[in-house]
């Protein structure tokens, strides 16, 4: 039988090509050039900052600012609301529902114009890796994402792989609503050493084109910039923010109801609508390519 010179190695080759297609494609999602995080301003130490209303079924836990505007402060609906927030309740006005109401209307002003900017950012970045419907079973590197809308956005878990890098940034862009099931959850996987999953947080963001529901005992992270409203159902924990009401006449009501929310942990404070970006390109440009390794001439057959 005749050999033909270097069938073996072609064979080999292309053994090891579908070898690397295939566990980049099992570890979900398409890796993109690293992105920044999205800035805030003064945004960054509210747990929840509403447009018209915050209505809260006690009893539920809070850790971080709570703000409302420009809705007057008699839209905190709960009475009781003050001793389930460790943070400041801000409103814009002196006819407080809650004792504990800290009148500044000129801050909330400008976390609402801060949320604004960062909500029309986020959702205004090119480049997004489209993904399906339900993100549930995907194991999503740093990125920015986008996905439409649908009966369930989540319906069992999500993985974002943090691949050990402290830096590690996750944006992205509902079309429409954000809709999870009951018990979903996010998570982290493959964390940098030394670093949580509440300090992780500070760098994942959702823009929601409408309204967002986080159904009963999901398990959510990162911060939700809303254009409308943003409800969360009963038993949920969210370590993020609730951002609502970042459009003019769509209404920005935040609902909780025995829920608890956790902002994240030691974030940067940084210029509202900034970040986002590419830090490096997605590749080297062709010119810049590394040469290809030689070739060894293939084996000469004899007999």
């Amino acid at each position: 039988m005749t050999r033909l010179p270097g069938t073996h190695r072609t064979r080999s080759a292309l053994l090891v090509v579908l070898v690397l297609a295939a566990s980049v494609s099992m570890g979900g999602g398409t890796a993109s050039a690293a992105i920044t995080p999205l800035g805030l301003g003064t945004a960054t130490d509210f747990a929840i900052r509403a447009d018209d209303t915050v209505t809260n079924v006690p009893t539920s836990a809070i850790t971080g600012d709570v703000g409302l505007s420009p809705a007057s402060g008699t839209f905190y609906t709960d009475a009781t609301f003050c001793d389930q927030v460790t943070g400041t309740i801000y409103s814009v006005d002196i006819t407080a529902t809650i004792p504990c109401e800290v009148v500044d209307p000129g801050l909330m002003t400008t976390v609402q114009n801060d949320a604004l900017t960062a909500f029309n950012a986020g959702s205004g970045l090119s480049g997004a890796t489209p993904l399906v419907t339900d993100l549930a079973g995907l194991n999503l590197v740093p990125g920015l994402y986008s996905f439409g809308a649908a009966a369930t956005n989540l319906s069992g878990t999500l993985t974002l792989n943090a691949q050990g890098d402290p830096d590690a940034v996750w944006i992205f862009q509902a079309s429409s609503s954000l809709i999870t099931s009951p018990g979903s959850t996010v998570a982290f996987s493959n964390l940098p050493p030394g670093v949580t999953a509440a300090e992780l947080a500070c760098n994942v963001f959702w823009t929601v084109g409408s309204s967002a529901t986080i159904d009963t005992t999901t398990n959510f992270i990162g911060t939700i910039l809303a254009s409308a409203s943003i409800t969360v159902n009963q038993g949920a924990t969210v370590t993020g923010r609730l951002l609502a009401g970042n459009a003019a006449g769509t209404g920005g009501a935040v609902t909780l109801i025995e829920d608890t929310i956790v902002t994240p942990t030691g974030c940067a404070v940084l210029p509202a609508g900034s970040g986002g970006v590419p830090t490096t390109p997605a590749g080297p440009p062709a010119d810049d390519a590394p040469p290809a390794p030689p070739i060894a001439s293939p084996p000469t057959f004899t007999g």
